[in-house]
């Protein structure tokens, strides 16, 4: 099959370009081609494909898979905190932005419903629900939706995005879309779905890996497809909203990066590799896209001199590396439905 060199983008219809062939896909032997919109910053894999036996094989291998292991191991462990909300926000970009969105748009918790959209194993519902948030869970997996219930009381819906959002409209102030959209097939009808849900002047907080952060050279680093199809950026939420006429803006990272400094190096970005072979048994392989600050900076974060005179040194030495800050590995988008 001939390879195109120029394509369609399939989320703005704008000019895309090929950026790579023939990319490795997330399970032998799969491979895609890899394209970047020049008009609204999004990467995006080519072609689709049904990647239904390849979450299969990552449901039956969930301690194992990485990135994934993480998720099984939240679900066991969250209900031994003191504060799982507390605990979630500590640990990762994404559910401290969730945190601080919730904070933002939330006036009263009891009243304001909340939908988490893909709530797998279940445990950010349950952490917000002991934070006194007023939240429901949802996921199309019947498998997570019954671990979910087993583990941690009846609090989530098994059901189809687009069936649901027709059953129940504008029932919601707000919906949790946490690392989701990167794997739809069609994320603006994903979307518009979520808007169905919202009432008016609700919200949608939607995270997802941050292409933004990264030069143009950089190719693809997010999971390899079929798993994710999108990596998208600023530009490419912006769009999104713009075409479904609402509101957009971004939580800012700077307070988390202060305790949680991140460099990420362009020179030693992991090629990433199949994590299933063709049968669909786990390679264990493990790619490390970002390093950390060293623990003397950890040491002397609090004293404000010397982190300023630590961090001029240090981004001296390390020219062709993103320091996260107001922006970070992850996009945390806030849309308000009009």
């Amino acid at each position: 099959m001939e390879i195109k060199l120029t394509t369609k983008c399939p989320l703005c219809g704008g000019n895309s370009h090929l950026k790579q062939k023939e990319c490795i896909g997330y399970q032998e032997p799969s491979k895609f081609n890899i394209y970047h919109c020049l008009d609204c910053d999004t990467a995006f894999s080519s072609p689709n494909i049904d990647a239904t036996s390849i979450y299969e094989s990552i449901y039956n291998n969930a301690e194992l898979v990485p990135g994934y292991e993480r998720y099984s191991r939240y679900a066991k462990t969250i209900k031994s905190k003191a504060s799982p909300m507390k605990f979630l926000s500590q640990s990762e970009e994404t559910y401290w932005s969730v945190n601080e969105a919730l904070a933002l748009l939330t006036k009263d918790k009891n009243s304001t419903k909340i939908l988490e959209i893909g709530s797998g194993l279940g445990y950010l519902t349950y952490s917000l629900m002991k934070d006194n948030y007023n939240i429901k869970g949802l996921d199309i997996s019947e498998t997570a939706v019954k671990k979910a219930i087993m583990n941690f009381g009846d609090h989530y819906v098994c059901a189809n995005l687009f069936e649901y959002a027709i059953n129940h409209p504008e029932s919601y102030d707000c919906i949790i879309l946490t690392e989701v959209i990167e794997h739809v097939e069609n994320p603006i009808s994903f979307i518009e779905a979520i808007m169905k849900l919202l009432k008016s002047g609700g919200h949608a907080i939607i995270t997802t890996p941050n292409k933004s952060i990264y030069p143009s050279h950089i190719v693809w680093d997010t999971d390899l497809p079929p798993i994710h199809c999108w990596w998208f950026s600023e530009n490419s939420m912006k769009f999104i909203a713009k075409k479904i006429k609402a509101e957009i803006n971004f939580i800012d990272f700077r307070n988390y990066y202060k305790k949680k400094f991140l460099r990420i190096d362009f020179n030693k970005i992991s090629k990433r590799t199949p994590y299933f072979n063709q049968n669909g048994e786990l390679i264990y392989s493990h790619n490390l896209r970002t390093s950390t600050f060293s623990k003397i900076r950890l040491l002397i974060s609090n004293i404000t001199f010397l982190k300023r005179m630590y961090g001029f040194f240090i981004k001296l030495i390390y020219s062709n590396s993103y320091f996260c800050s107001e922006k970070g590995i992850v996009l945390c988008s806030i849309l308000k439905k009009l």
